[in-house]
């Protein structure tokens, strides 16, 4: 029978369609709040929503192999069936880590955008090149686990497979790696934050929900190892197909809740409106020398600021980075609104970076700039 007819298909199957759909709605809450309320849509919006339409050709291909009998033990599977679901799950492993590493990049990418000093975003495109060219590895390498690819489902065909359990596991252990390293990228500039204690760890938080993508692919290499040492895979198989499932919804659903605090803000204001108050972190200063046009010496003073402000709630008075004194104080005087940013509700995580340069005959000169997780 090929009508779902296992309950362990079924069971394997519910649990794919219930993280699919949270991560859906998720994206869709983000994506809302970025287009039509913040109207700053980005380039790892983009990819999110790359990530999300593999998922769902990910799930379309659970339905394929639940349809052929996932879950039922394979002398009770006639042989069309079996390699029909041996089909379907050759070709959701390598859409399962695309997804994956569509949400790396979003999730980088994001980094990328708010974290604008030069050595945040040289550290971030160094990061993206690896993703890149390892993702396209590992996708390639699961499209041609074996040559020919019938021999993926029929073993008795002449040909070249690579070891799929050195495959699956390094892949894994990469994906454990990069997550960890994602998950601490931002910490440092973020410890370094002057702001309340609690609004501190409220932020770093946020940050820190990819923490639960890795424990998800920690959870799924058991399941791996099941699968890889198996005599009866199309029984074995649903574990390591329903935890690819939520390791890929899960990624991106923890990528997508930072970007949408400004919903959350007009949604729940009581627990998610931080009022506005501005902060400045810790700053560093470097001096160099430098020779003036007239011949001059003088000595040139280095800033870099990562500051976090609250994003001013509609009808409410709040201060942004404008307000902010050179010492971090804030000014005591009225402004106009002067922009759509002054009326966002959200958290804005900015980077400050100041140069001034003391000339004796040229006086001073500041530069500054600035971007904002919304």
């Amino acid at each position: 029978m090929t009508t779902l007819s296992t309950s362990r298909g079924q069971g394997a199957l519910a649990v794919s369609a219930v993280f699919t759909s949270l991560a859906t709605f998720v994206v869709l809450v983000r994506i809302y709040t970025r287009a039509f309320m913040v109207k700053q849509m980005g380039a790892d919006d983009y990819a999110i929503m790359a990530s999300l339409v593999f998922s769902w050709v990910f799930f379309g291909l659970f339905v394929g192999e639940v349809y052929h009998d996932m879950g039922q033990h394979f002398k009770l599977i006639p042989n069309a069936v079996y390699v029909a679901q041996m089909t379907y799950f050759w070709a959701s492993v390598p859409i399962y880590q695309t997804s994956l590493f569509s949400t790396k990049i979003s999730m980088l990418l994001q980094y990328r955008r708010v974290f604008s000093t030069p050595r945040m975003r040289l550290a971030c495109a160094i990061f993206l090149g690896f993703i890149v060219v390892y993702g396209t590895w590992s996708v390639v390498s699961a499209w041609a686990n074996c040559v020919p690819l019938a021999k993926f489902w029929d073993p008795t065909v002449p040909g070249f497979c690579f070891d799929k359990k050195a495959l699956w596991f390094s892949n894994s252990a990469i994906h454990i790696l990069t997550d960890l390293l994602i998950l601490i990228f931002p910490m440092p500039v973020l410890s370094s934050l002057q702001l309340p204690r609690k609004q501190k760890l409220a932020l770093i938080g946020v940050f820190a929900l990819g923490g639960f993508v890795v424990i998800t692919t920690i959870l799924r290499l058991h399941s791996l190892l099941v699968i890889s040492n198996s005599d009866d895979p199309t029984y074995d198989n649903i574990g390591a197909a329903s935890w690819s499932a939520v390791e890929c919804n899960v990624a991106i659903i923890c990528a997508s809740l930072p970007s949408t605090r400004a919903f959350l803000s007009q949604l729940l204001p009581h627990i998610f409106s931080t009022g506005s108050n501005g902060y400045r972190s810790k700053t560093r200063p470097s001096h160099t020398g430098r020779s003036a046009l007239t011949g001059n010496t003088g000595n040139g003073n280095t800033q870099v600021m990562a500051s976090v402000i609250g994003g001013r709630d509609p009808g409410r008075d709040g201060y942004d980075l404008d307000d902010l004194s050179p010492d971090g104080s804030i000014h005591s005087f009225e402004k106009e609104q002067k922009s759509k940013e002054e009326t966002f509700a959200g958290i804005k995580v900015t980077t400050l970076m100041t140069q001034e340069s003391k000339v004796t005959a040229l006086g001073s000169h500041k530069t500054e700039s600035a971007s904002e997780l919304v």
